[in-house]
């Protein structure tokens, strides 16, 4: 009998521990949904991993459809890092992708190809909602309110605040929550949703002098170059050429500086609500704009406008390149990438 107590024993505190074992490492019994119903536990596991258990680290609610929320994955005795995620929705410029530190370098990021526009890194990634949806969204970044500025577009962003994530995973997400809350909201476009796609970036190559960035006849000035700081390196492009695009293009040298040079197409970033801004001048004798300051412009090409770019890092600036370079670097890009949008010669004044 006392050997049979034991057994019974012994198989309830195995039991027990299985138990416990299921319930810190596993999701079974646990939230089905994230962020008010944006975001099932699928499609979050696949963004945080599935040795472990998911869970709402905070979450602001809202009568308005928006997200805004923070969801962890943790684990014991499996050895697994922790992984955490922020989803908002954000308001920012048309071309901030392009256009600010925040995302770092915009030819390492995979852009959407199918299933939306938007883009993914292993850190972060957007989606665009739809133009109808601007007084209809809610928004915590960069401060809670309703409606965007007439020069602002509305995003579902997220960002890795612990770990890393497949890209697939983390557009696959996004897209869907996109979806939700454009339906909640009532200006999803009712069609079923496609199956997301992303273009990953190239890998590093050595910049050909006379076609940087691949683009036959683009050349960086001479006078962009100092000797043993900044001289041509090596490249990596992203996207591809008649959608979205993007070149960064890495200096040989001391410096580490870098230059990315950008192309989109269509209403994203040039449409009007990014020409609303008060930077953009028109260029004359031509269908086109000009903002000296963000060094971009935008051209009237066949149907369609398309945005060019370029950024470069401090580390450029700390070097003290010629002065007034970049208006002759903007304009062999536009000249060399223009013709691959098939846009009209132009000359930026």
């Amino acid at each position: 009998m006392r050997i049979a107590g034991i057994t019974v024993a012994g198989v309830a505190v195995l039991v027990a521990g299985a138990g416990l074992f299921s319930w810190w490492n596993t999701n079974l019994l646990g939230e089905a949904e994230f962020c008010d119903g944006v975001v099932n536990s699928a499609d979050m596991g696949s963004v945080l991993g599935t040795q472990g258990r998911l869970s709402t680290v905070w979450s602001t609610g809202s009568k308005v459809p928006e997200v805004a929320c923070g969801v962890k994955r943790a684990s014991k005795f499996l050895g697994s890092e922790p992984m955490e995620v922020t989803l908002t929705t954000a308001v920012y410029k048309p071309d901030f992708q392009f256009q600010t530190h925040v995302w770092k370098n915009p030819s390492t990021m995979s852009y959407l190809s199918k299933g939306g526009t938007g883009a993914v890194s292993d850190e972060r990634g957007w989606v665009l909602l739809p133009d109808s949806c601007r007084d209809k969204v809610g928004t915590i970044y960069p401060a809670r309110r309703q409606l965007p500025e007439s020069d602002e577009v509305t995003v579902v962003e997220a960002v890795m605040n612990q770990g890393t994530t497949d890209r697939a995973a983390l557009a696959r997400m996004l897209v869907k929550a996109a979806q939700r809350i454009a339906d909640d909201a009532g200006c999803g476009t009712g069609i079923s949703p496609e199956a997301s796609e992303i273009q990953n970036p190239s890998g590093l190559s050595t910049t050909d002098a006379d076609a940087v960035c691949q683009l036959p006849g683009f050349r960086i000035p001479q006078d962009a170059l100092v000797r043993g700081e900044a001289e041509i390196g090596k490249e990596q492009t992203t996207g591809s050429i008649p959608g979205t695009w993007s070149c960064g293009l890495g200096f040989s040298g001391k410096a580490g500086a870098k230059i990315w040079f950008s192309a989109a197409p269509g209403a994203h970033v040039a449409d009007e609500t990014l020409l609303n801004g008060d930077g953009f001048k028109d260029i004359p004798g031509a269908e086109g704009k000009v903002d000296w300051y963000r060094n971009a412009v935008v051209l009237k090409c066949d149907t369609k406008n398309v945005y060019f770019s370029m950024r470069w890092s401090d580390e450029y600036y700390e070097i003290d390149p010629a002065e007034g370079i970049s208006r002759p670097m903007l304009q062999s890009f536009v000249d060399a990438a223009g013709k691959q949008y098939q846009c009209p010669s132009v000359k930026l004044n």
